[in-house]
């Protein structure tokens, strides 16, 4: 793609990588539907291969699944720092060595570019999207920028559209005094955990939850981790906040993180130091080499909110060199069928109320209200996913603030708290499954220990299982299912 779309022949190109997974039905196939995972500077490709298999088959079935990096982003022409731990200044500096002639470009507006060119590659007369988070900017961009060409638009945990007013020159300040997605509320977000904690017997850390934390909060230094091999010191209290910070963002993780919480406030943490190894790389540990998203992060934001002067300067932006194109507010647009926005009541990162605000900025959207918690509702509720699906394959718009419970199936905070924290037994068995592959086991061998201890073990032991605690009771479960499995 042209590094700059206004001087085509002048500034050389960027590299856009791309991933498809070709649609199950040929004769039903639609066209391609592209995906981007927000960030900034999260990697389409990788939320493709993560996602196939947790897909609807419906759209499986009637597109093309296709991913790619954003410039700048992990695969692409990336944005290269160097060694991201050393100090603030050192990596600012080396980010311009490499990267200078990169970093004014790779701005949402110039994504949504590469994003047109990526749509005609494909072969689609128009453009079929779902994007997250940040991905909802980058969507919204293309519809203001190329409004002929959308199909179906779905923007899930909707940014504040009047977002690319802030700091464009240093004078103006959006309405909620931070870029991107607004006023955020994790406090929020961890009060509906502590709500539905407390309401059912199935949160570990329950049914006091705020005061078990509370009182974590002074001991949980004194708390060992001797069942998890990565780590052998302890967890402090500021990596207990992140661990709950980075949980809040999906739903699936609250059993888990109540089993850690109360493990820990009992003396042993193991599994909440588990939990965070896992939530910064994975279990096993993947090092990715390809990602950079601590860079094309700090690179976007920098291109896309320019201010480097007046009151509202960003001073983290200010030895980077000036955005050739900042990203404009989003204006109303005219395309051949509404955009659907997407807002979740409990949502830490990009609270839902922005929705109906996006919805309005484009005018020919409609919003849909998820009642649930977490970063963003798709995958996370069958009423959502089936409004997302019909919308996507049949062009189906849902009716304007349309609104799907917590919960499928219960309406109250009791039946919604079981729901929640109760181990989901038929998903773990799958991911134990993938774990036991990663740890060595052949495909047979996993699927046998995965099956064994769904079957037999507690829902703790499956957490452990998924984090790889070595826990003792847990240690000998598994070795009397391997024996089984071996002579089985």
């Amino acid at each position: 793609m042209p590094l700059d779309y206004r001087r085509v022949a002048d500034l050389g190109t960027v590299s856009i990588s791309v991933t498809r997974l070709p649609a199950t039905d040929v004769e039903a196939r639609i066209g391609s539907l592209v995906l981007n995972p927000g960030g900034p500077g999260g990697s389409g490709v990788d939320l493709a291969w993560s996602y196939a298999s947790l897909f609807p088959t419906d759209l499986l079935a009637h597109f093309d699944l296709v991913g790619f990096d954003t410039r700048g982003v992990s695969r692409s022409t990336p944005v290269d720092c160097g060694d991201p731990d050393r100090s603030f200044r050192v990596v600012e500096r080396d980010c311009v060595a490499k990267s200078g002639d990169l970093l004014p470009y790779v701005g949402t507006q110039n994504a949504a570019r590469d994003m047109e060119q990526l749509r005609k590659a494909l072969g689609d007369e128009q453009l079929t999207y779902l994007g997250f988070s940040y991905g909802t900017a980058l969507g919204a961009v293309y519809a203001n920028l190329f409004p002929g060409s959308v199909r179906a638009l779905v923007l899930d945990g909707s940014v504040d559209p009047t977002a690319g007013a802030y700091n464009i020159d240093g004078t103006v300040v959006g309405p909620y005094g931070s870029p991107f997605s607004g006023v955020q509320d994790f406090g929020g977000t961890v009060d509906v955990f502590f709500e539905l904690c407390d309401a059912t017997r199935s949160c570990a850390a329950g049914p006091r939850s705020a005061a078990l934390l509370d009182d974590l909060y002074s001991n949980v230094d004194d708390a060992g981790t001797d069942y998890f091999d990565e780590r052998d010191e302890t967890v402090t209290a500021g990596q207990v906040d992140g661990i709950i910070t980075s949980a809040m963002y999906n739903t699936d993780l609250w059993a888990p993180l109540a089993v850690g919480l109360a493990d820990a406030a009992n003396g042993d943490a193991s599994r909440l130091a588990a939990l965070g190894s896992y939530l910064e790389a994975g279990y096993p540990r993947e090092e990715t080499v390809t990602d950079n998203l601590t860079e094309a992060n700090r690179a976007i934001y920098c291109a896309d909110f320019a201010g480097r002067r007046g009151r509202f300067a960003v001073d983290w932006c200010a030895g980077w060199p000036e955005t050739a194109e900042p990203i404009a507010p989003i204006v109303a647009v005219d395309v051949a069928n509404p955009i659907v926005v997407i807002g979740t009541d409990g949502e830490p990162a990009t609270p839902g109320f922005l929705a109906p605000q996006m919805a309005d900025a484009l005018g020919d959207a409609v919003s849909v209200r998820w009642q649930g918690a977490g970063h963003t509702a798709f995958l996370h509720s069958d009423c959502v996913d089936l409004i997302v699906v019909d919308y996507l394959v049949d062009l189906a718009v849902p009716k304007d603030r349309s609104r799907c419970g917590f919960t499928d199936d219960v309406n109250t905070t009791v039946a919604s708290a079981e729901r929640v924290f109760e181990v989901d037994r038929g998903r773990f068995e799958v991911r134990l499954t993938d774990v036991f592959v990663a740890e060595g086991s052949s495909l047979a061998d996993a699927a046998c220990l995965a099956d064994g201890l769904v079957a037999e073990g507690t829902d703790s032991q499956l957490v452990y299982a998924r984090l790889g605690v070595q826990q003792p009771q847990y240690l000998r479960l598994r070795e009397r299912i391997e024996r089984g499995c071996a002579t089985g």
